[in-house]
């Protein structure tokens, strides 16, 4: 299949799991030395910040973190050999920093006192200063729910992105936001949050700038997969200018 061909396929469908099925559909049925070639191309393609690329892209990682079986992951790592834009895909790499509720600074303890349905209800609020209380939330679908709800702003995105510790769980939620996940100020946060998985951050990198690539790359406290990735898109973007 053509690369182009499938970025329309994938960016035609609604993000989220109908569009990472069928990107692990595609992904299952191509010879893994095929898929790895369809995937570098478009990956490249994404860096630079091209749709329907990046959205297919957001699609195929989503399919290979929840969908396709270990065997599969294995072989298309495997085939990538020394294609590593592909192989940070297929990133199994623990976050540079473990969730530890111990090592929470600040807790909502009110909040926190309330059963998880009541969360997720008022997470549906009108009230603004509610929705940034519960955009701390540890639970994913609290904050699914905050994300969804239309009085979020940009304000509490980046509340939750930027929380430390966070739940790697609750940095998916906010990457695969339909709403939100091409925010640029977003990805950032969700870049330099040493608590989002390598493959997660490294996918967030694509719509950044220079100078947001730049402090990634130069940020110790994330994992070094990241780190290497962003030097790898300012060079990508700076041969481009030549």
């Amino acid at each position: 299949m053509k690369p182009a061909k499938l970025a329309r396929a994938l960016a035609s469908l609604e993000a989220g799991e109908l569009r990472a099925h069928k990107a692990a559909a595609v992904l299952s049925a191509l010879p893994p030395r095929e898929a790895v070639l369809v995937l570098g191309q478009l990956i490249r393609r994404a860096d630079r910040r091209n749709d329907p690329e990046a959205a297919a892209v957001e699609g195929l990682l989503q399919a290979v973190r929840d969908l396709l079986d270990a065997a599969t992951v294995d072989a298309l790592f495997a085939a990538a050999e020394d294609d590593f834009e592909v192989k940070a895909l297929f990133a199994r790499t623990q976050p540079a920093r473990n969730f530890d509720h111990d090592r929470e600074e600040w807790i909502d303890r009110e909040m926190r006192a309330r059963t998880l349905g009541e969360r997720r209800t008022l997470a549906r609020t009108r009230d603004r200063d509610l929705l940034s209380r519960l955009a701390t939330d540890q639970d994913p679908t609290v904050v699914k729910h905050v994300l969804q709800n239309p009085r979020c702003t940009e304000r509490e995105v980046l509340t939750a992105a930027s929380r430390r510790p966070q739940r790697p769980e609750v940095l998916e939620e906010i990457f695969r936001s339909r709403r939100w996940s091409s925010n640029r100020r977003v990805r950032r946060a969700l870049a330099l949050n040493p608590y989002s998985a390598p493959a997660l951050a490294s996918a967030a990198l694509a719509i950044l700038t220079a100078p947001d690539l730049r402090e990634v790359a130069g940020d110790l406290t994330i994992s070094s997969d990241v780190r290497v990735q962003a030097r790898r898109l300012l060079e990508v973007r700076d041969g481009e200018k030549e």
